[in-house]
């Protein structure tokens, strides 16, 4: 089980002198006694844009170090998708090899026509033992990984669905957000409850939870409360 191993060199961050280098939070409300490890069986690769990796309200890091089975990968607009390859825009991969992008289809098609099989929709049942592609950042960066690499085109897709039984607050710590979205640390919070994973999710949501308390310390210089 691997939790918190060290990220790829070519990953940096760019901090502040005042900043914890393993959570990029200010010190005084750093949160890297707080990591926990959560045993799960969900297969994880997070695909993370270039400027989100020091915005300390960022949450990828948190599912990265968290999990037990979880990747990450760096994308760049010069580079692509570093350590990702789009040898399968020709369809040499069998398909239920593929990843399976963690984003709506329902969008995805808008670039492909909404009846494109492209991006076939799975069920939950689907996923079990796929390994599962979740693109980390704002809406807008988002969409131009999506449109700039090819491989992502080609992808199934599976939407996570809300649930009445996990409820959750919209997210909060950053401005501008989509009505009634979630970030990507609760996003994953909600899949592992609709896998039947619910002490996993139940921990990811506490983990995050803390996170922002600390967060809003960090932006406000002061220890965290409480």
């Amino acid at each position: 089980m691997r939790c918190g191993a060290a990220i790829q060199s070519s990953i940096s961050f760019e901090l502040e002198v005042d900043r914890c280098t393993k959570c990029r939070l200010r010190q005084v409300a750093c949160f890297c006694g707080q990591w926990p490890c959560i045993d799960s069986d969900l297969k994880l690769d997070i695909l993370v844009h270039e400027k989100e990796l020091n915005k300390e309200s960022n949450t990828a890091l948190l599912i990265w170090k968290t999990l037990s089975n979880c990747q990450m990968f760096f994308w760049q607009r010069t580079l692509m998708a570093k350590n990702m390859s789009d040898d399968n825009a020709d369809g040499l991969i069998a398909p239920e090899q593929l990843p399976v992008l963690l984003f709506p289809a329902r969008f995805a098609n808008r670039y492909q026509g909404q009846e494109s099989a492209l991006h076939p929709m799975l069920s939950i049942e689907q996923l079990a033992g796929r390994r599962l592609l979740l693109l980390d950042g704002s809406w807008q960066q988002v969409r131009k990984m999506y449109r700039q690499s090819k491989i992502l085109q080609h992808l199934p897709c599976f939407e996570i669905p809300s649930s009445a039984d996990f409820p959750m607050e919209t997210f909060s710590l950053r401005r501008n957000q989509q009505a009634d979205g979630f970030c990507s640390a609760q996003a994953i919070a909600l899949l592992l409850w609709h896998m039947a994973e619910k002490t996993q999710a139940k921990q990811l949501l506490e983990a995050f939870n803390l996170f922002g308390r600390h967060v809003e310390a960090s932006r406000n210089n002061h220890f965290v409360k409480g």
